[in-house]
């Protein structure tokens, strides 16, 4: 892809932050209506949490895929075609809705598609970023990209979800509907870089690229064969996708068990559980809006190792007390410290892969990320059943620990990271 349209911060950038913060907030709202509208138009509990089950899917099925057509297509267009998707996904279910029509199958499928879409935008919108942000502001334009979706979607959607569901039960699905039309309106007028010759020209030479077996007319299973092999290869971001599967698995085997924690080791109630929550996003909002300064600071590697070993700390303070402040705290300190993480390894990933591996790069780092998820809820929530909670904070916090070491030797041997002034021509 070519690179020389890539237009300045304050008019792409802003933008896609805006098209970022429409649909976060519309997410929202779904992640907390769509459960509840599972619940009330459906009797069997398997089939409340298959569809929303089904949300997850596609970053299993379609995560690689979806980053093979952000290398091959034009990236703005594909997330405008993915906003168009969703909503008109949404509408149909508000329409089967009113008319009563609204069952099982429908309502999976709709959750499948609302998948699908939230896939190809952030596969596409990952790699689309570095081409409107100069590369000395990837980081903190990335943390205000994540804090932006960190409020839109876990503080205000899910609040106004679900309070919009009280009051009717198709308007948050219409205002989210909504908020993907005018997420398409903001991309609109985004200019970033598109395929030289279109989706069917080879890959791009230089000292990044290799012929391989997509050269002239490439299939999408080359595409995504050269995508994984690209990853694999390079020793920092094998070492990158693969701490981001070990963190993720935590997180949300940590997740799992929370509520657990929270009702029957703290014996709090249900509105407690909320506010807990709560103290993670804000620690996550304020990481967002702190973690370029932070990484220019001291340094990537220190940014980086730091906040996974705070990670690890914050879950082992959890499981060490009963004291409700103590858990509010290490759950705001677990949110910051994960959020500075993303940050800046998502900068440190877009600026030494080359642009036309981006949306495959992301599509391989995404399925490693996202696929460990529901293996974390898994594994933790049987190490609850027969030890505890506790145990499973313990358990978590001694595994992000100890990630703590591989990452450490492999950001220390890559120049990459400390040398700033690299390029994208520089990885392998």
């Amino acid at each position: 892809m070519s690179t020389d349209t890539a237009v300045r911060p304050s008019s792409g950038y802003h933008r896609v932050l805006g098209a970022a913060a429409s649909s976060a907030v519309g997410d929202g709202m779904r992640f907390a209506a769509l459960p509840l509208l599972s619940t009330a138009v459906l009797d069997d509990a398997f089939q409340v949490s298959a569809v929303t089950a089904a949300t997850t899917v596609p970053w299993l099925l379609f995560a690689l895929p979806a980053g093979a057509y952000a290398d091959r297509f034009e990236r703005r267009l594909l997330m405008v075609l993915a906003d168009l998707l969703r909503a008109a996904v949404l509408v149909l279910t508000v329409l089967l809705l009113a008319a009563d029509r609204l069952t099982f199958w429908p309502l999976l499928t709709s959750a499948f598609l609302l998948g699908v879409g939230e896939v190809l935008f952030d596969c596409a919108s990952f790699a689309l970023l570095p081409s409107v942000v100069p590369k000395d502001r990837l980081e903190s334009a990335n943390g205000r990209l994540f804090a932006v979706q960190t409020v839109g979607r876990d503080l205000l959607g899910q609040v106004v979800g679900g309070v919009l569901f009280t009051v009717g039960r198709a308007v948050p699905l219409v205002i989210d509907a909504v908020s993907f039309l005018a997420s398409a309106l903001l991309l609109r007028g985004v200019r970033g870089p598109v395929p030289e010759s279109g989706p069917e020209s080879g890959p791009e030479s230089g000292p990044a690229a290799e012929p391989g077996p997509g050269a002239g007319k490439p299939r999408l299973l080359a595409d995504i064969r050269e995508g994984v092999a690209f990853v694999l290869r390079d020793p920092l971001l094998r070492a990158l996708t693969v701490s981001a599967g070990v963190i993720n698995a935590v997180y949300l085997g940590q997740i799992a068990v929370f509520v657990i924690l929270v009702r029957e080791v703290l014996e709090l109630p249900d509105a407690a559980y909320g506010a807990l929550l709560a103290a993670g996003a804000v620690g996550g909002v304020i990481g967002g809006a702190v973690a370029g300064r932070l990484s220019k600071a001291v340094g990537r590697v220190p940014a980086l190792v730091g906040n996974l070993a705070l990670m690890g700390a914050a879950g082992l303070a959890v499981a060490a007390t009963d004291r409700v402040p103590v858990v509010a705290v290490a759950y705001g300190v677990t949110g910051f410290a994960l959020m500075v993480w993303n940050v800046v390894a998502v900068s440190l990933r877009q600026t030494i892969i080359p642009d036309r591996m981006l949306g495959r790069a992301t599509g391989v780092y995404r399925l490693f990320a996202w696929g460990t998820m529901p293996l974390g809820a898994l594994v933790f929530g049987r190490v609850s059943a027969s030890a505890g909670p506790r145990a499973a904070f313990a358990l978590g916090g001694v595994v992000t620990l100890l990630t703590c070491l591989p990452i450490a030797y492999a950001l220390l041997r890559d120049s990459r990271v400390t040398d700033r002034r690299k390029t994208t021509e520089d990885a392998p």
